[in-house]
């Protein structure tokens, strides 16, 4: 699973342009994080301002390496150790996601349908990516376990 040129090419255009109000988007983001019922521990505004610009060139890294996959994940592993001195936990992953879909629709321009689709695309990547290496999370179910729910049912 990974995205299509095209695709990387919409977001890689989509976080140009939310680039020059990076700070604005950290905000909205730190706002409906903490809407949500997350169980981690949530960093401050204050620390989320403190590291925007590092947030920004995570987002960025990811968006133009998402393609690649073998390149981006011990990135993504990176960031998700960071996650874990958060305490964070499985379902904190899927809130802290559905936040960032969340501030994407707040605050970008022109959010076509392609550009939903591929937003939707990176998000999963990126989730299945963190879920399977810190929580061994899969959402891939084996043919004989699929085959054994169906008798049951």
């Amino acid at each position: 699973m990974s995205l299509s040129i095209f695709q990387k090419k919409l977001l890689q255009q989509n976080v140009e342009l939310i680039k020059p109000d990076f700070h604005q988007f950290t905000k909205t983001f730190h706002t409906l994080i903490n809407e949500k019922p997350l169980q981690m521990t949530i960093p401050s505004q204050e620390s989320i301002n403190q590291q925007s610009y590092i947030l920004y060139c995570a987002l960025n890294k990811v968006i133009n390496h998402l393609d690649d996959l073998p390149l981006v994940i011990p990135f993504i592993h990176y960031m998700a150790n960071n996650l874990s001195f958060l305490n964070v936990n499985c379902t904190d992953i899927d809130l802290l996601c559905d936040a960032f879909w969340d501030t994407l629709q707040k605050q970008s321009i022109k959010m076509n349908s392609h550009l939903c689709q591929a937003w939707s695309q990176a998000i999963l990547i990126f989730k299945n990516i963190v879920k399977s290496y810190l929580f061994s999370y899969s959402n891939v179910v084996s043919l004989a376990q699929k085959q054994a729910t169906q008798l049951s049912s």
